[in-house]
């Protein structure tokens, strides 16, 4: 039975493994959530991000030509209170990049819809815990079996200095991702007082500083991005592109700022510098890159 069939049947294994590891995990984990819950946290999650990067040239032993970017995404989630501490987490995203035409045989576009299924260990309005599942289509434009992948994402935030020092530390494993199908996460969250923070963990490191309760100013990092399976296309040159997978990502630097009008919603615009994005068709052997650009996003959120 090839892996692609099997993956059904994973994620009603890993359905299971979420329904009995929220037992597991709720007393090691006290140490970090303490004994006092409050009526504080979060239940509906809704958000929305919208970026552009601007054209610069598509290569590969050669110029195709200038190709810019769009991305779209939206997502929803319900937590659902299990004991105590302890959350359903249960949602839906979909994801879009829409790319240039150049003289490349790159997708035009990317896309993925999926169901965001895990638990969270919450402390008030914090995660200190969780798992998650993706199951879903990432793909270009057929929704089938060779398309759909099971991205898991285990991790846990360790305390390592009350209020102040916290060690982020976990796993991300895609069947989909070419050239790092399981990757290992760890970063440090460091608040040295109310004003400023330090998020040194992906795919978004940030050093911000808040004068009060409504703005808040950042510069930092982003790696976005996500593997697909590309269409099967007649024609395609080098023919190893037809259905292939594809690892899609942009490096970015920049700064901007947050404003929360109030404690429930927040509106996040930044800008900066793409400096690299790239088409890895790692199982193929083939490679495209682009050329540093610079880039303007927008973020909403909101959670009640």
């Amino acid at each position: 039975m090839k892996l692609r069939a099997r993956l059904p049947v994973l994620t009603v294994a890993l359905l299971f493994i979420l329904a009995n590891w929220s037992h597991a995990v709720e007393a090691p984990m006290q140490e970090v959530a303490g004994q006092d819950q409050t009526n504080s946290v979060s239940l509906n999650i809704v958000e929305f991000e919208t970026s552009y990067v601007f054209g610069s040239d598509l290569h590969r032993s050669g110029s195709f030509g200038d190709q810019s970017a769009i991305q779209n995404s939206f997502s929803y989630t319900r937590r659902v209170l299990l004991h105590d501490h302890l959350y359903w987490h249960l949602g839906i995203a979909y994801d879009r990049y829409d790319f240039g035409t150049t003289g490349a045989p790159v997708p035009d576009h990317l896309q993925s819809v999926a169901l965001a299924l895990g638990i969270d260990y919450m402390h008030n309005d914090d995660v200190g815990a969780f798992i998650q599942i993706r199951p879903g289509f990432y793909t270009e434009d057929n929704f089938n079996d060779a398309s759909f992948d099971v991205p898991i994402t285990i991790a846990r935030i360790w305390v390592l200095r009350k209020d102040h020092l916290y060690l982020f530390t976990g796993v991300n494993a895609a069947f989909l991702r070419g050239r790092f199908p399981v990757i290992p996460l760890a970063g440090l969250i460091w608040e040295p007082n109310d004003k400023w923070r330090v998020l040194a963990l992906l795919p978004e490191p940030r050093v911000l500083y808040k004068p009060n309760g409504q703005w808040e100013f950042w510069v930092g990092g982003e790696l976005a991005g996500g593997s697909f399976r590309t269409d099967h296309k007649n024609g395609i040159t080098p023919p190893q592109l037809s259905g292939a997978q594809v690892d899609y990502s942009e490096y970015r630097l920049g700064g901007g700022f947050v404003y929360s009008p109030s404690k429930h919603v927040s509106v996040d615009l930044g800008g900066g510098y793409a400096i690299q994005r790239q088409f890895d068709f790692h199982r193929a052997g083939v490679k495209y890159k682009t050329d540093g650009a610079p880039y303007l996003r927008i973020e909403f959120s909101a959670k009640f």
